[in-house]
């Protein structure tokens, strides 16, 4: 019964930290629909505006580390709280805005809330659930990032058709204030407990040891494999099938849930069958390989449409495997290593946005289909290299 009541407990711990996900994760992608009225709103252009979401991505990728290292030294709680509230506020802020420097301003705020937020999550979940069933629990957190881009944008998209892009980005940023109190309700306080009684700080050599460093790398090429595909499918589609923009909301939305399919599966696979890095690199290779098709293929728009779920799928099955991966490390470094998780994605991002770009400006969707190829052997590689390189740390394994 006792233990029955524990694993309720941590069950409304989970859910909660997935709907608070879901909310720090509309928040920072409530501009998306909105970029054309915002340029217009604040005397600029859509290079600009877009330009914001940089601003986002690289302070969300370099505070993540420092917020999770102090998040291993006072706690999570606060942390998570603490990220809300500036997500919320930044929220608000933006949606007042008069001009670009105060949007960029607010932007810059709303990243060090979400990079704040991100690794300390992962390692909040991996605190409070055993590994068999880590795997799940993690895959609950990273669903509520998908259905953010599934239900978050697409419902902030008609408040704004209500309203316009001043109120969805204010309605986002009071939900992520209120979403703040309920982290100081349900998660628990102190600081993560250390292992084996330690009360020493492990020296970061020991901590970024040859497995962690190989396995971040690979979490960043499959991360560039997922924006890749992400940001460049809808021009492709356009493109390619010759599409109005209003003919593109199905489709994309039949890829995003890709990633809810491939996510449950690959929770559900990492905890059945203890499977780690040696499942990882099977995803990025495979998701890899499908790029090719994706982006060199026109066989109709609907078998587009499933070649890109199923793209989606494959890369989410991995994610859970990784993220499980990294958390096997003591507590009082889990913050850390999970916080530089979301730098090395950050990576990623940029590389794929920035390079993918100029590959499908000069090349075309082909040099595009070969940089896919290319990242996703790539983190195959590093995934088979962190199954055999040695853990210096306890807690940690691979398979």
């Amino acid at each position: 019964m006792a233990a029955r009541r524990a694993w309720s407990s941590t069950a409304v711990l989970v859910v909660t930290l997935c709907v608070t996900t879901f909310t720090i994760s509309c928040t920072a992608s409530g501009l998306a629909p909105f970029l054309l009225d915002i340029a217009r709103d604040l005397g600029t252009d859509l290079a600009a505006v877009a330009n914001l979401a940089a601003i986002l991505t690289v302070t969300w990728s370099g505070l993540s580390m420092f917020a999770g290292a102090l998040s291993d030294r006072i706690g999570r709680r606060p942390v998570l709280i603490g990220a809300l509230l500036l997500m919320g506020t930044a929220g608000l802020g933006f949606s007042q805005a008069q001009s670009y420097l105060q949007a960029a301003a607010w932007q810059l705020l709303a990243g060090v809330g979400g990079g704040s937020y991100m690794g300390t999550v992962f390692a909040t979940v991996s605190d409070r659930v055993e590994p068999a069933r880590r795997g799940r629990a993690l895959g609950w957190v990273i669903t509520g990032q998908s259905l953010a881009f599934v239900l978050g944008v697409p419902l902030l998209t008609l408040v704004g058709a209500i309203g316009g892009w001043r109120l969805a980005l204010a309605t986002a940023g009071i939900t992520a204030l209120a979403a703040s109190a309920v982290i100081a309700l349900v998660v628990p306080g102190g600081a993560p407990v250390r292992s084996g009684g330690e009360t020493r700080r492990l020296p970061l050599r020991r901590v970024l040891d040859r497995q962690v460093l190989t396995l971040l790398a690979a979490s960043g090429m499959q991360r560039g494999c997922y924006v890749g595909m992400s940001i460049y499918l809808a021009t492709y589609l356009l493109t390619a099938y010759e599409l109005a923009l209003g003919d593109l909301a199905l489709p994309l939305m039949c890829v995003a849930l890709g990633n809810l399919v491939g996510n449950n599966l690959g929770s559900h696979l990492t905890d059945r069958f203890g499977a780690g890095a040696r499942m990882f690199a099977a995803s990025a290779a495979a998701t890899g390989l499908l790029g090719l098709p994706l982006f060199l293929w026109q066989p109709g728009l609907a078998a587009s449409v499933a070649l890109g779920f199923t793209y989606a799928s494959t890369e989410a099955i991995g994610r859970p495997a990784m993220l499980t991966m990294l958390s096997r490390v003591p507590a009082e470094v889990r913050g850390l290593v999970l916080g530089l998780n979301v730098t090395a994605n950050g990576f990623g991002w940029v590389s794929a946005t920035v390079f993918g770009g100029w590959l499908v400006v000069t090349v075309g969707f082909g040099g595009l289909a070969i940089y896919l190829v290319s990242v996703g052997l790539l983190g195959a590689l590093l995934g088979l290299a962190a199954a055999a390189a040695p853990a210096s740390l306890p807690e940690r394994s691979t398979r």
